[in-house]
């Protein structure tokens, strides 16, 4: 089985942990980084390798608080990844994204990818701070 891929979190790149047994994938936090290439490779390798031989579920968990120009390109790289595993059929796939219901940013480009995604997608607008 695949080793798990934890990256703590800073103030400018998001808390990313990916449990390869129990297939749940989380993004948490910022995405900001000076180089968001550099930053995402590892993640897109990963998830690469994961695609391979994936948990028989698989779920996506965004909780992005702000996410930059570069970071929101990675990201469609991680959606082609999230296709593929579709495409597979050896994983059944969703995707749950949370947002704060005043962040019309962080929820078009949710929608966005949605448009994009052949998982299932959840749009979950929340009240309160997803993090203080």
């Amino acid at each position: 089985m695949q080793k798990d891929l934890i990256i703590r979190e800073t103030d400018k790149t998001p808390y990313i942990n990916f449990n390869a047994s129990t297939g749940l994938l989380q993004f948490h936090g910022y995405s900001l980084p000076e180089n968001s290439f550099e930053f995402y490779i590892p993640v897109i390798n990963w998830l690469e390798k994961y695609i391979e031989a994936p948990n028989s579920k698989t779920q996506f968990d965004f909780r992005l608080i702000v996410v930059n120009t570069s970071s929101s390109k990675m990201y469609i790289d991680v959606f082609r990844k999230i296709n593929q595993l579709v495409e597979s059929g050896k994983s059944e796939v969703s995707v749950v994204w949370y947002y704060e219901l005043d962040d019309e940013d962080i929820h078009e480009m949710a929608l966005q990818y949605k448009d994009f995604c052949k998982a299932e997608f959840r749009l979950i607008g929340t009240e309160y701070r997803l993090f203080e």
